[in-house]
């Protein structure tokens, strides 16, 4: 016997008397058991009063180790001195989808670019507020469109062209104006490059706050305009959209306040499948109040655990939502394992030796599958994304608190519906005594229970007979081939990347604005903004050429959209000193401070952070201390094109350390998820296969089930991550998480099957394999059924994220039932099997009936002389007279 085998027979010992003794003290005190842990239960659920939803798109889905946060954090201390910035996109299209670029139309976008500019307003402590009162130096970013418009309409109605609206720039007395930025879906002339037609404009309203009261004023304002957009849906002339990365949010926020209620139907259900289906005919023996505090249990687990993270200062985020679903319906499945075991028990026995011939039957049971849930949701907590951490703890705390209560809370319940049970009282009315039977008088058993038990016991041979059988194995090997096939080809076409309408329901009023941004913005127009944080000395000969040469490099970048595009403050800046110094453009600092104060140059002020403008007289370097210029790139709808955009960009500014330069996007948050989704899915997976592995060779030291079971969860797995494509998924951060949870969920069904044929004390294949069936099979669909019923409750919201977890969860049980009901037990018929058994147990006397199972034990008559030997834990069924089991 090898080391692993004997260390495995260990565990195995000390596990089974730690929960036969477990048993026998929950037996002793059961009342100061349930007490406990309902008051453990209350003063965790206090924690709400530390309650804190927190709901941030850019913070919580993009990895923390992903380059696009530093970038951020550059761009945000850039203007720290200013304050944060707050972006609003307003997109407006015609009714009829046509140009808007026609007289009415224009006029209405300008009544509304000026309504939106200066007349709405909001009210905050008495005073009202428009976008011109807190835009500051960011009030021109709107001007473009009117500009252009106003011009547009002026020639249309004088027929004279004072300036060429040509595009993607025009020229108004001297100053450039980029326009594919907010004109978009362009019709121009091929000579002349003038507009002509236009089907969308798009205005970006910039401000910056300082302080919370201000923020509150923008949000406000950024609500209103909301609303203003949805007066637009029916008007005749042109449809208003809009999104903010706040509105985004806020969107995020409504998926998950609409799926909470959810919960109660959730339980109802879940509840009545555990009642009903725990039910038996003899009224003592039945347990729907146990059933039904059963329910109960991962309720109050749900209490403390969450209330036990709220103490501890986490925040609440909107994924966390699908948590109580997933703890409910892996609690029920535990309460049917119990259920089971208890009636598996003798009735002959005391009450305290059931409880603990229970808890040492369906206590390994649960503890395994207890076990992987746990490790695969815990690696979850390792990953950089914030939103795939919070979750994993929410989810893993859970697990554990749900494992606990199991064990004490539900052990307690089963205790005092024994001690009814031994007193003879009515299941239903628990008050009243049911008389005894007369002895030797054998219950007459109802003609349809007979007829079901024959039924049920007949489907079991034929299920054991089709395992058994040579052509079973070429069929359902033939079946194996082509699925893994299928599911290897959906595997190599699996998408990656998180954007943000995946976020939303599917009647979000933002997703039209979304898709918007992808079909048109991402396509013809970007801002791509290079930070230099070290400028040195510009004054040096070749400062500026340099930076001049690295403008150059951007705007001829792939899918740069050329020189018209670039907002670069050096150029009207060196004019400006030519003006000063009569011809000479040499740079320099001490005309900076007046310059940016001038209206004309006023808008260049937030592209630089000047110092003491004492240093800047003094023409020392520390005046500029750090500066940013733009260009425009197109064509680049996908994450993985944008991706590539980025890491050319980055690849160049890495070449200029020593001015450090910095890259911005506004949506690389997105196209990041490409660079850490995949590796971290991978690794994640692998790390909790590992584990697996390891709890099946701890707990199953064969070789047999050890491979087999590895075998099944890789290819439980495999359909999981197959499927993706066919129903429609992408690999992000919300399937990752799904995933994690899948590898949990998959070896549930591979463990409680695999457990019951090892443990099994048979000499046959046959005798194990239908013994390991008509032990599990049961409490397998039911826990599998039950499961199903409550996520499916979440297919009633429309919504991608939510979406995800029921499709996911939905396909890993059946996967996995199919995988442990159907094709492990077909793997095991195939292949040799020894177990080395020197586990002395106490003598536990276990009971199986049909009514308990559904399915008679499996027959023995080739195993006479177990019937005799002490170390085997077997018993006497007094309705069979045959030797059974007690696993």
């Amino acid at each position: 016997m090898g080391a692993l085998e004997r260390a495995s027979i260990y565990v195995e010992q000390k596990t089974h008397d730690l929960f036969y003794w477990c048993g026998l003290k929950i037996a002793d005190w059961p009342k100061t058991f349930l007490f406990v842990c309902t008051v453990w239960a209350l003063a965790m659920c206090a924690g709400v009063v530390r309650f804190k939803e927190v709901n941030n798109v850019r913070d919580h889905f993009s990895a923390s180790t992903s380059p696009s946060r530093y970038e951020f954090r550059v761009a945000r201390e850039f203007f720290q001195e200013l304050g944060s910035p707050f972006h609003v996109v307003v997109a407006m299209k015609t009714a009829d989808d046509g140009n808007i670029l026609r007289k009415n139309y224009i006029d209405k976008a300008l009544e509304i670019e000026d309504y939106l500019q200066y007349k709405l307003q909001v009210e905050h402590e008495g005073r009202n507020y428009s976008y011109s009162d807190f835009c500051g130096t960011q009030c021109e970013t709107s001007d473009a469109v009117n500009i252009f418009l106003t011009m547009f309409r002026d020639q249309q109605t004088r027929q004279q062209a004072h300036v060429k609206l040509t595009y993607p720039s025009m020229d108004v007395f001297g100053h450039r104006v980029y326009l594919a930025n907010n004109i978009f879906q362009v019709t121009i002339n091929n000579r002349s490059q003038i507009v002509e037609a236009s089907k969308m404009v798009a205005i970006n309203f910039h401000a910056i706050y300082s302080n919370e009261t201000l923020l509150t004023i923008m949000k406000k304002w950024e609500k209103k305009v909301f609303e203003y957009s949805q007066e637009t849906i029916n008007d005749p002339l042109i449809r208003v959209y809009c999104t903010s990365e706040g509105l985004v949010s806020e969107e995020v926020r409504r998926t998950g306040i609409l799926a909470m209620p959810l919960m109660g139907v959730t339980f109802l259900i879940i509840l009545s499948f555990t009642v009903i289906t725990t039910l038996k005919r003899d009224p003592v023996r039945s347990k729907p109040f146990e059933a039904f505090l059963g329910v109960i249990c991962p309720l109050l687990s749900l209490c403390a655990s969450f209330g036990h993270l709220f103490w501890m200062g986490f925040e609440y985020l909107p994924i966390v939502t699908v948590v109580p679903f997933l703890i409910l319906s892996i609690g029920v499945d535990d309460v049917f394992i119990f259920i089971h075991a208890w009636h598996r028990t003798s009735v002959k026995n005391s009450v305290r030796d059931r409880m603990a011939e229970t808890l040492a039957d369906a206590g390994p049971s649960i503890s395994i599958t207890s076990l992987t849930n746990l490790l695969s949701f815990g690696i979850g907590i390792f990953t950089p994304t914030p939103a795939i951490y919070t979750f994993c703890v929410f989810i893993s705390v859970a697990v554990v608190y749900d494992y606990v209560y199991q064990i004490f809370f539900f052990s307690a319940v089963l205790v005092l519906g024994g001690q009814r049970e031994a007193e003879n009282k009515n299941a239903y009315f628990w008050w009243i005594e049911v008389p005894q039977p007369e002895k030797n008088v054998k219950p007459k058993q109802s003609k349809f229970m007979e007829i079901f038990n024959k039924v049920m016991t007949k489907v079991l041979d034929f299920w054991v007979d089709f395992i058994m059988a040579t052509w079973s194995k070429f069929f359902i090997g033939a079946i194996m081939v082509t699925y893994w096939y299928v599911m290897i080809k959906g595997v190599m076409r699996i998408e990656v990347g998180l954007s943000s309408e995946k976020l939303f329901l599917d009647d979000s009023p933002l997703l039209e604005l979304v898709r918007i941004q992808t079909n048109v913005i991402f396509k013809e127009g970007g801002q791509v903004a290079i930070f230099v944080n070290n400028p040195g000395n510009m004054s040096e000969p070749d400062a500026v050429p340099e930076i001049m040469r690295i403008l150059r490099r951007f705007e001829t970048a792939n899918n740069s959209v050329g020189a018209a595009s670039t907002h670069m403050w050096l150029l009207p800046y060196l004019p400006y000193v030519g003006e000063q110094e009569h011809g000479s453009i040499e740079f320099k600092y001490r005309y900076l401070p007046e310059f940016f104060k001038l209206m004309e140059y006023r808008r260049w002020s937030h592209f630089v952070n000047l110092g003491d403008p004492q240093d800047c007289l003094a023409e020392r370097p520390e005046c500029l201390q750090k500066f940013v210029f733009s260009t425009g790139f197109h064509d680049a709808v996908s994450w993985s094109d944008r991706l590539a955009l980025l890491e050319n960009w980055r690849q160049m500014a890495s070449e200029y350390q020593h001015l450090n330069l910095t890259i911005y996007e506004d949506f690389s948050m997105y196209s990041d998820q490409l660079l850490t989704i995949v590796p971290v899915t991978e690794q994640t997976v692998l790390f909790a296969l590992m584990c697996m592995i390891i709890v099946l060779m701890l707990f199953t030291p064969s070789p047999v089930t050890i491979v087999t079971s590895t075998i099944a969860i890789l290819s439980i797995n495999l359909g999981v991550f197959g499927c993706l494509v066919y129903l429609n998924i992408d690999l992000d951060p919300i399937s990752m998480t799904t995933l994690l949870m899948a590898i949990g969920f998959s070896v549930d069904f591979v463990a409680h099957i695999t457990w019951h044929y090892y443990k099994g004390d048979y000499n046959t294949k046959r005798a194990r394999i239908r013994h390991a069936l008509a032990s599990i099979a049961w409490p397998m669909f039911q826990a599998g059924t039950s499961t199903m019923l409550s996520i499916s409750v979440l297919a009633m919201v429309h919504a991608y994220m939510v979406q995800v977890f029921v499709k996911v969860v939905i396909l890993v049980i059946f996967l996995g039932m199919i995988h442990g009901l159907v094709v492990l037990p077909v793997v095991f018929a195939a292949l040799p099997f020894n177990k080395v058994s020197s586990v002395n147990k106490p003598k536990p006397n276990f009971h199986v009936t049909s009514e308990d199972v559904g399915m008679t034990p499996p027959k023995k008559p080739e195993e006479p002389e177990l019937c005799e030997k002490k170390s085997k834990e077997v018993a006497v069924s007094p309705a069979s007279n045959r030797c059974s089991s007690r696993a």
